[in-house]
């Protein structure tokens, strides 16, 4: 009888789960991937509410400012000396600054300076050209700080202190323009 031969016992060598590093590292992975993911998406929550908070206060602000400019008040120089504060209408929380400015016109003279007095005088025909401009200009220049009026509207949280500012000018219906004799 042949003798059987008897294999060398084999050493079963089962590589088919993951090591504990393996693990490890792929639980750093996912923690690193996940702190990212939780961290842009509170940035994002942030963002948005103070996107709504600025739509909200810059609405607010235009519907204040087309009120007025359609219905404005009686511009008086008594607009001028405070600014008038009020909560908006069914919102507590936000509040509407109002002021009133009046047009002021730049004295031209003084930026263009007198051209005729370097030159060692004037011809009388530019003296009197030169008066000619100056009572045009001041004509001019009462009428349009009469007409023309600036308002500016703050609109301001309670909550958060945010402003939003819209400013535009306002024409004065009620202007006493007079037209000089030149």
């Amino acid at each position: 009888m042949a003798k059987r031969q008897i294999a060398p016992e084999k050493k079963l060598n089962n590589q088919s789960g993951f090591t504990l590093i393996e693990v490890m590292i792929a639980i750093s992975i996912f923690a690193v991937f996940a702190t990212v993911f939780v961290t842009g998406f509170g940035y994002n929550l942030l963002d948005s509410g103070k996107i709504k908070e600025d739509i909200l206060l810059k609405d607010y602000c235009e519907n204040k400012l087309n009120d007025i400019i359609s219905n404005p008040p009686t511009l008086s120089d008594s607009l001028t000396l405070t600014k008038d504060t009020k909560d908006v209408e069914n919102d507590s929380n936000y509040q509407t600054i109002v002021e009133f400015k009046k047009f002021t016109v730049p004295d031209v003279t003084k930026i263009m300076g007198n051209p005729g007095a370097e030159e060692g005088g004037q011809s009388e025909e530019q003296s009197q050209q030169a008066q000619m401009q100056k009572r045009i200009f001041t004509v001019y220049k009462e009428n349009m700080e009469k007409m023309i009026w600036q308002v500016e509207v703050t609109v301001r949280s309670k909550l958060t202190s945010e402003t939003f500012r819209l400013s535009s000018w306002i024409y004065n219906q009620q202007a006493d323009v007079k037209i000089g004799t030149f």
